[in-house]
């Protein structure tokens, strides 16, 4: 059954002070609606999300969706709910029995400073999705917090009402990496709309950071000469570019001269400026780079598709650049993907670029429900006639699951979706999250499965030992 509009909660606080603070807001709605104020049953037209410039209307509306009402449809006149459905057929699996040469890349969404990541609240996070995840010949992700370790970590509140400068540390960061079980992130984007929250010291010691980890990162930089030094990325023969870019640095901005300390453009408005990817593009090629890779931070928050301005500007910047695979970022809730046909403008080879426009949090707890959905995707690569193609896509939905005690939160787990769906007996003592669960799967059955995932979803089946194996083949849920 569709959610009821009038009814629906897209929120869940736990704490007093939380509940507290979102009732207020829902019920300073619920005023406005009763004084003649309308619904948004669409996407605001033209709402860009950059803080920077957005007027009162636009915050309006941004409180709306989070706060208030979900957003369960696409842009008004535009049916994007068909297109993405139409987009499934568009990918075929690839024959790899002649290649001698293939990989798998593991991505995942954003990795946040939630209140609830450290080591002692999520000692059994990684007990369902480690495996699938970090089981891969390169794994990646987007760092979307500073981590100055000189400085205090700076969290996600768990009501967001101003503006927030975040910073991570060293106990968060070996959450994100797999807390010591697993090998951990090989690449990590860094330009997102908190890239400045720290300043520039920020920039530059999270920089140092990673260095001194040996984790590959792009999209900030300490110098102008360092802006060009992407990682170009090299595993069983096939080499990998990897580029970043983000729409907005929320209030901030980098100090005059410094623009290389993050990659920013407008990306979430129309027509925007996409000489830098294309330059680093065509210099990712000339380095060597057969198969490229670009995180893209943009798009609009607590949707369930993209806007039809941002799906324009995806095929603008894959049809300039030639770029093979788009890792999204921002919306915080996973969203479809699509399959575009384009002609590499330096090779001139007609090939197909795939666009993941978001993979929502990742290790994160959000209280907006949609947030506890992260897709984890797997993609197998292979040098096909001179050429490197995505040969397969496996994808997994992971519920964000907090075992709460007393308003706080006693542990945190990912766990497998469609497990979950078939039989949800880990949740029978937890009503409140059986009924989160229930609005989860309501959002993923509807906009996510139907809107082209469902093809490449896998679930973990169980050896003779009881031991947890992937699947061969997804579920087709088309």
């Amino acid at each position: 059954m569709p959610f009821d509009t009038r009814t629906y909660n897209p929120v869940r606080p736990i704490t007093l002070k939380g509940k507290f603070l979102v009732g207020l807001v829902r019920l300073l709605f619920k005023i406005r609606k009763s004084l003649g104020g309308k619904d948004w049953l669409h996407p605001m037209k033209g709402h860009h999300e950059d803080p920077r410039k957005m007027n009162f209307r636009q915050q309006l509306y941004f409180g709306y969706k989070y706060y208030y009402r979900a957003i369960l449809k696409g842009d008004k006149g535009a049916d994007l709910k068909q297109y993405f459905q139409s987009q499934g057929a568009k990918f075929q699996n690839k024959d790899t029995s002649n290649s001698t040469q293939k990989i798998t890349l593991s991505a995942g969404g954003d990795l946040m400073p939630y209140f609830c990541i450290t080591s002692e609240q999520c000692k059994v996070l990684w007990e369902e999705s480690g495996d699938f995840f970090f089981d891969a010949d390169l794994v990646v992700g987007n760092l979307e917090t500073p981590l100055n370790p000189n400085k205090p970590a700076a969290l996600v509140p768990e009501v967001m009402l101003s503006n927030m400068y975040f910073n991570a540390n060293q106990d968060m960061f070996n959450v994100f990496s797999g807390l010591g079980q697993y090998k951990g992130f090989d690449v990590l984007s860094t330009a997102n709309n908190h890239s400045m929250d720290q300043g520039e010291e920020g920039v530059i010691e999270t920089i140092k950071f990673l260095d001194q980890k040996g984790i590959h990162h792009v999209g900030t930089a300490k110098s102008e000469n360092e802006r060009d030094a992407f990682p170009i990325v090299e595993k069983n023969g096939i080499k990998i570019g990897f580029l970043s870019y983000t729409f907005s640095l929320n209030a901030l901005v980098c100090p005059e001269g410094k623009t290389y300390l993050a990659n920013h453009l407008n990306l979430n408005e129309a027509n925007p400026d996409f000489s830098l990817i294309v330059h680093q593009a065509q210099l990712a090629r000339q380095k060597g780079a057969e198969f490229l890779v670009a995180f893209l931070h943009m798009g609009c928050a607590y949707q369930p598709y993209p806007s039809q301005t941002i799906v324009d500007n995806m095929h603008q910047i894959c049809r300039q650049t030639g770029i093979d695979l788009v890792l999204g970022g921002h919306p915080h809730n996973a969203q479809p993907i699509e399959f575009l046909d384009i002609k590499d403008p330096f090779s001139g080879q007609n090939k197909q670029a795939t666009i993941v426009y978001s993979q929502g949090d990742f290790v994160a707890y959000d209280i907006h429900k949609w947030c506890k959905l992260p897709l984890l995707l797997k993609f197998d690569l292979a040098k096909i006639n001179g050429g490197v193609v995505i040969s397969a896509i496996r994808a997994k939905l992971f519920y964000n699951y907090a075992q709460l005690k007393n308003g706080k939160v006693e542990s945190l787990r990912l766990l497998d979706y469609t497990c979950l769906r078939e039989n949800s007996n880990i949740l029978a003592t937890d009503q409140p999250a059986q009924r989160e669960f229930e609005d989860l799967s309501y959002f993923a059955e509807e906009f996510l499965l139907k809107g082209n995932l469902g093809r490449f979803l896998v679930k973990e089946e169980r050896d003779s030992k009881g031991n947890e194996q992937d699947a061969n083949e997804p579920i087709d849920k088309s």
